[in-house]
């Protein structure tokens, strides 16, 4: 027990560094429990909402029932599981609907994730580029604003990042433990965010261009298929349908697309862009410019189950079809819209200032790192940016999406700076 007392607090210094390590801490600490609660008067009050009622109300129902749903009668399939579980988890603690619990909760996986991955960054690299890559995301606008609020994000985040850093260990010294980790972290992160379900087969390649065994991996991907597959033959056992989510959250994506492609065209993505996040003045703009306005105008009191939505999802790719340019075009102005900072959603016109700052500072660091895209260690974390980045702009990309992902651009924006240090040191 000495020995671990001991030891670990200089194993934490060798591969972060000492100095990053506290500022990190420190940062993360003051802006968690002064500045956003206090100063920056954190609206506790949404953190249930939106988005998050869904979650939130098939947990209390497993917390209370142990069936996971909506209503007690239909399986909840319109939305992933996995965030509700840990919103089970964490109300079994603190109490149903405990925002500060929920908060201290998350906010500690998240330390805990950020720490276990910046230290492998650091064993990759060097010890302040582990630092770092933990300063930029503990202070990151996006992610804070997604670990106080009870959407999937952030939990998505937690659980890629515990992926990352077993991938970047197992990749120095190989374990079968790392691998079966790997394949039950990433089989949760599926059942949290269902939008990476295509990517386990892309760590084959990885495994390729590292010249190491695909055994083990293709091992690490059946476990992950099969824990996607036990949430899908639970819902065939209630309904008949062996599904993970509903397919009506797909079938309306498709409609908004569609619409989009056929109505919005020229340089009006940018004016719609420019009215969401700028100027919030919606008057001489298409009517369908947002995602949201396209989707609740057709199903204004929500989606609702007598609706053909195969036949709707038929209908959204038909158009998208005759109008590809269009879709294109329209998707290619939504990579800007992805990587824009994560605001609004009632927080103050200060955080939203800060958020836009700490992206700022994490995008000039990737800038001074391009060149490291395909540098062969890092070919993990490229890839994962590629993948969401295109599986989002052609589905529907919102800033809120990328914050899975930010840990990747962390590491890039660690590396930049790093890079520009080192050459301020030797001028």
């Amino acid at each position: 027990m000495a020995f671990v007392i001991v030891h670990y607090p200089l194993f934490i210094f060798r591969y972060m560094g000492k100095k990053w390590f506290l500022v990190g801490t420190a940062a993360y600490l003051f802006l968690c429990f002064i500045v956003f609660p206090f100063l920056l008067h954190l609206p506790v009050v949404l953190t249930f909402g939106s988005d998050a009622i869904a979650y939130s109300g098939a947990a209390v129902n497993f917390l209370k029932y142990g069936f996971l749903s909506l209503d007690n009668i239909h399986p909840l399939v319109e939305r992933e599981p996995g965030m509700s579980m840990f919103l089970a988890l964490v109300y079994s603690v603190f109490g149903i609907e405990n925002a500060w619990g929920f908060f201290v909760a998350q906010g500690l996986f998240l330390f805990a994730a950020s720490f276990a991955f910046s230290t492998q960054i650091g064993r990759v690299t060097s010890a302040r580029v582990g630092g770092l890559c933990f300063l930029l995301l503990l202070t990151s606008g996006s992610v804070l604003h997604s670990m106080f609020s009870a959407y999937r994000e952030c939990f998505a985040l937690i659980v890629l990042l515990f992926f990352s850093a077993l991938y970047f260990s197992d990749r120095k010294s190989p374990s079968l433990w790392k691998i079966a980790g790997m394949g039950l972290l990433f089989g949760a992160l599926i059942l949290t965010y269902y939008s990476f379900v295509f990517f386990p087969p892309v760590l084959l390649f990885v495994r390729f261009v590292d010249r190491r065994p695909f055994l083990p991996m293709v091992a690490a991907i059946v476990l992950c298929y099969a824990i996607v597959a036990v949430a899908g033959i639970r819902n065939y056992s209630y309904d008949g349908r062996f599904r993970v989510v509903d397919d009506r959250r797909s079938a309306a994506m498709w409609y908004a697309r569609g619409e989009q492609a056929q109505n919005v065209r020229g340089l009006e993505p940018f004016r719609c862009l420019w009215s969401e996040y700028i100027s919030r003045d919606w008057s001489n703009r298409s009517p369908d410019c947002s995602f949201n306005a396209v989707k609740n105008r057709r199903w204004p009191d929500g989606l609702v189950a007598s609706d053909d939505y195969a036949a709707i999802a038929r209908e959204g790719q038909a158009k998208i079809r005759t109008n590809f340019l269009s879709y294109l075009w329209f998707s290619a102005i939504d990579v800007i819209e992805l990587h824009l900072p994560f605001v609004g959603g009632g927080w103050s016109t200060a955080f939203n200032a800060y958020a836009a700052l700490t992206a700022f500072i994490l995008y000039v660091g990737c800038l001074f790192a391009v060149r490291l895209l395909f540098d062969r260690r890092f070919l993990f974390l490229t890839l994962i940016i590629f993948y969401n980045t295109g599986v989002f702009v052609l589905t529907d990309a919102t800033p809120r999406y990328l914050v899975p992902v930010l840990f990747c651009y962390a590491v890039f924006g660690a590396l930049g700076y790093d890079a520009l240090l080192k050459r301020f040191h030797r001028s």
